[in-house]
């Protein structure tokens, strides 16, 4: 019998010690996990992740990591608010995370740590205001499972949030944020979603710039692969079902439906890569006008090693904004990246209430030889070696927007010189007007109308433009005053 409780115990001690070698293993991936997502975090220009506070200890770690954002460029609004805050983060050492068996939502499985990261509430203002709001609750909470290879599944959720009468705010309802990334080890893949159902906001007058703000079917994905040149390949997205803003000063409401943009990067050969990005609308009403409409963005044959020594310097000016150097290697790798010959395509169409709308522009680009072609700003078309520009509009639309821009400068310069004007009046001046500048225009073969639309050809090539088949000179004539 003693030999059997002997036994039991010894088995009990060393499982015990495995536990504790495994727990303080565990701790010590978990740090070098931390900070590898530290460095992989601040690549971002604009972001800078540094640690405050690593306290590692045997079953568990306490971190608290400071997330710093840059500021508006100088000049913005002084009244923003510095959005830099920190992160509190518990850490549960694996293989299976007992010292966090009494947090919420930690899952007791057989794991490498799981990670519990909730705001510092005391960080900046609106992390004190937002915990203010929530109460008791915790108003954003990241649990992550990391694996024994490094990988990570990340859940986030916002808890619904209902307010009433706070600030300036009459109303705010918010139905909570839901969201899922999963991040292979050394960051190979990242793939997730986020997601809000609405959030509602009513503002209490309008002396406070108040209004009505309504968001509807939010949702955030993300599809992307590390591959060479270490970027991330592959397609990122956003889509908002309804998206309605209104102005109690004015009553005018802006509305969109179904707006969502989606960018992809891939790459097109061993050398290089291209870029696109599409931004759709089912619908946006703005000033009683309303239609639908699209823009897509696309960037080819861009060198994959400029592209990322660019990401680096970006990360490095973010950490020095001041360095004299930063102009000379900018432009190095500009000029490295015009060697490739990028091109720039960007395609318009819209269908509006007044008409409809096309425009396509292609630019090929080339490396613009010495450096003192930028001291002229017509050097800098050495960097262009062709382009294309077509335009087509409806006849009511062109026209339309015409007399509705020389109507408000009219009622400008009549409110300057006290000098008011009826409104009949100045809708008569304004198509009057209208219509002798695109009489001109079309007398001197800018635009053509053509049946029911406006159109326009625009071609850049070996240093000369021609509009319309008539070149325009792109420098002033020479020779002596008359």
């Amino acid at each position: 019998m003693k030999k059997w409780v002997v036994g039991v115990a010894g088995v009990l001690l060393i499982a015990a010690a495995g536990v504790t070698g495994a727990a303080y293993w565990s701790g010590l991936q978990a740090e070098r996990w931390y900070e590898e997502a530290l460095a992989e975090g601040s690549k971002s220009g604009n972001l800078k992740l540094s640690t405050v506070r690593y306290q590692r200890g045997l079953f568990s770690s306490h971190v608290v990591t400071r997330v710093d954002i840059a500021r508006p460029p100088e000049g913005s609004d002084p009244d923003i608010p510095d959005p830099s805050f920190s992160i509190r983060q518990d850490i549960y050492h694996g293989p299976l995370p007992l010292a966090g068996r009494d947090a919420p939502g930690i899952p007791m499985e057989w794991t490498g740590a799981v990670v519990r990261a909730t705001l510092d509430p005391d960080s900046s203002a609106w992390t004190r205001q937002l915990t203010q709001w929530y109460g008791g609750q915790e108003p954003v909470v990241a649990i992550s499972k990391i694996a024994f290879d490094g990988a990570s599944d990340t859940q986030i959720t916002m808890p619904p949030l209902t307010l009433d009468d706070v600030k300036d705010l009459q109303k705010l309802h918010f139905s909570g944020l839901q969201g899922r990334f999963q991040v292979a080890a050394h960051s190979a893949t990242v793939q997730g979603k986020l997601s809000i159902n609405t959030l509602e906001a009513t503002g209490k007058s309008a002396e406070n710039a108040a209004g009505q703000v309504q968001l509807k079917d939010f949702t955030l994905t993300a599809d992307q692969r590390k591959g060479a040149f270490g970027l991330l390949y592959g397609e990122s997205s956003f889509n908002i079902g309804e998206l309605r803003v209104q102005d109690e000063s004015t009553g005018e409401p802006f509305v969109m439906t179904n707006f969502g943009m989606t960018a992809n990067l891939s790459q097109q050969n061993p050398q290089q890569v291209a870029g696109e990005a599409v931004f759709k609308a089912d619908q946006i009403t703005v000033d009683q006008q309303s239609g639908t409409g699209s823009l897509r963005l696309a960037l080819r044959n861009l060198d994959g090693a400029t592209v990322e020594q660019l990401q680096q310097w970006q990360q490095k000016m973010s950490n020095n904004p001041n360095d004299p150097q930063a102009l000379g290697e900018l432009l190095n790798l500009v000029k490295a990246l015009l060697r490739g010959k990028p091109e720039l395509a960007l395609n318009t169409e819209a269908q509006l209430s007044q008409g409809d709308w096309q425009g396509q522009l292609t630019l090929d680009f080339q490396d613009f030889g010495d450096m003192s072609a930028l001291q002229d700003p017509m050097g800098l078309l050495a960097a262009l070696e062709k382009g294309l520009a077509e335009v087509v509009a409806s006849r009511t639309l062109v026209e339309t927007v015409l007399i509705d821009a020389i109507s408000e400068e009219l009622r400008s310069q009549a409110e300057g010189q006290d000098q008011p004007l009826t409104e009949e009046a100045v809708q008569s001046m304004a198509a009057m007007q209208a219509n002798q500048q695109l009489q001109d225009l079309t007398t001197t073969g800018f635009i053509r109308l053509e049946g029911d639309h406006y159109k326009t050809t625009a071609r850049f090539e070996e240093g000369k433009l021609v509009v319309n088949g008539q070149e325009i000179p792109l420098t002033p004539p020479t020779g002596p005053l008359q």
